[in-house]
């Protein structure tokens, strides 16, 4: 597949070669300038969310702290959206300086929704169409449109006693989940609980009613939280790999604890395919309907009634650094923002699905973690870990690990990772446990106090039953 990277080289150099390139975002996006710069970019500017400056070379970057870090992604997002929406003075100084002509090109965060900064275009800019199917009480209609199988649900403004009646109705006894629709960025489970009584529900209640307008109930799903990203091209939809999202479940509560995302969990033949040709068909449907471009997410859950979607954010998420990861060769962020600005890149979805679903399957990759507010962390610790079946302990000095505990600095206190050894884990299972085991002896050595937790469960392909369509959900 040489020549498809070779095309997409190409095509890229054409957007951003010679050109004058503003990046407006944190850490991850920083790193974009070395591929803008081989790219054949004359000079980038970096104004960053994050005020500890990357190691760069002045010759390709200048890098501007903005001091809006807010720790959360929301509310640093919003700073961000308030600064490029009405930049003050000392930026626009600052912007006038590296682009005196005003001929810049500006790229964001994924969350972006603002198409141009100080009079120069936001390329990756969301349309606000494309950002309101994000929300989770609406998304229903789109599977039904669609024909998918899913869970029964139903949508309720903030009214505790309906809200009861249908987690009664809905509840298959395991309880039921309640999704609001809280701000713009609704991300990490801020606005999911799942709720087994009385006690539960009123504590979600308390939590939903001054953020959210609407709730929606379904009931609780048991099996491995799975998304798969679909890229919608001017010709059609690359479907990609399933990617497991990494979500324990806190024993005792109504809360998940979302840890990031893997892709060394492979689901069963049927829920992979199940995953990608429903993908599929809300690309085409993305493309036809509000003229989408670029990556979107199809979210759900793995269960022995097969693939159960629960929502899509149109963007360019998170766990794309799998596939990031896997061809490091191809600027994939840049690729997406080419589409969103409605770039012709030169290659057909086809080539392009064929070139990471390739790549992704032969390279496994996982970006766990956890913010920790009890540890104020002022330098970073790391060590060695072993798995024994789902416990975990420090690796003796003879052993081989299967992977790196790590607690480092954070503006939230600290933040603790964890890094997987792809070639000692068993092949095809996923993580979610042996995340649990290793924040268990975080918790008991370095005391950062996340808690009891408990793994999702897998199913196999002799637990898969026949797909059952659930139409008959309750509307309000």
């Amino acid at each position: 597949m040489d020549h498809v990277l070779s095309a997409l080289h190409e095509r890229l150099g054409t957007l951003f070669g010679d050109r004058l390139v503003v990046l407006a975002g944190g850490t991850r996006l920083s790193s974009r300038a070395g591929e803008l710069h081989q790219l054949g970019a004359r000079h980038t500017l970096v104004l960053s969310t994050d005020d500890h400056a990357p190691l760069h070379d002045s010759q390709v970057a200048r890098w501007v702290p903005l001091g809006i870090a807010g720790g959360f992604v929301a509310v640093e997002q919003n700073r961000l959206t308030r600064l490029l929406t009405s930049p003050p003075g000392h930026v626009r100084d600052v912007l006038a300086d590296f682009d005196p002509r005003g001929e810049a090109l500006v790229i964001s965060t994924p969350y972006v929704h603002t198409p141009e900064f100080a009079g120069r275009p936001v390329l990756n800019a969301r349309r606000p169409e494309w950002v309101e199917l994000e929300n989770k009480t609406t998304i229903d209609a789109l599977w039904d449109e669609l024909s998918a199988p899913r869970a029964p649900a139903v949508v309720l403004d903030l009214d505790f006693e309906a809200l009861w009646a249908a987690t009664l109705e809905l509840d298959r006894g395991a309880g039921v989940v309640w999704s609001g629709d809280g701000p713009a960025i609704n991300g990490g489970a801020n606005f999911v609980r799942r709720v087994r009584d009385r006690a539960e529900a009123l504590e979600a209640f308390e939590k939903f009613a001054p953020k959210c307008h609407f709730v929606r109930v379904m009931p609780f799903l048991e099996g491995i939280p799975v998304s798969v990203h679909g890229i919608v091209f001017p010709d059609g939809t690359a479907v990609l790999r399933p990617i497991e999202m990494v979500v324990p479940r806190r024993a005792g509560q109504a809360r998940f604890l979302y840890a990031g995302c893997a892709s060394y969990y492979d689901p069963p033949t049927r829920i992979r395919e199940e995953m990608r040709n429903l993908a599929r068909r809300v690309g085409e449907r993305l493309r036809e309907t509000v003229d989408y471009r670029g990556t979107f997410t199809l979210d759900g859950i793995a269960t022995a009634d097969g693939f159960l979607p629960t929502e899509i954010n149109t963007r360019y998420g998170g766990a794309m650094v799998c596939f990031e990861d896997a061809l490091p060769q191809l600027p994939l962020s840049l690729v997406q923002v080419a589409l969103v600005a409605g770039h012709d890149l030169g290659v057909s979805s086809i080539e392009f699905e064929e070139l990471l679903v390739s790549a992704a399957d032969g390279y496994r990759h996982g970006t766990v973690g956890a913010n920790v507010r009890a540890v104020d962390q002022d330098e970073v610790v790391e060590r060695p870990i072993v798995f024994t079946e789902w416990s975990c302990r420090f690796a003796h000095p003879d052993e081989a690990p299967h992977g790196v505990l790590r607690l480092r600095p954070s503006p939230l206190g600290a933040r603790l990772e964890l890094d997987f050894a792809a070639e000692q884990l068993s092949p095809g299972r996923p993580v979610v446990a042996l995340t649990v085991a290793a924040f268990a002896l975080a918790d008991q050595e370095w005391g950062t106090a996340l808690g009891p937790l408990e793994p999702a469960v897998p199913v196999d392909d002799e637990q898969i039953t026949a797909p059952v369509v659930e139409l008959d959900a309750v509307t309000a």
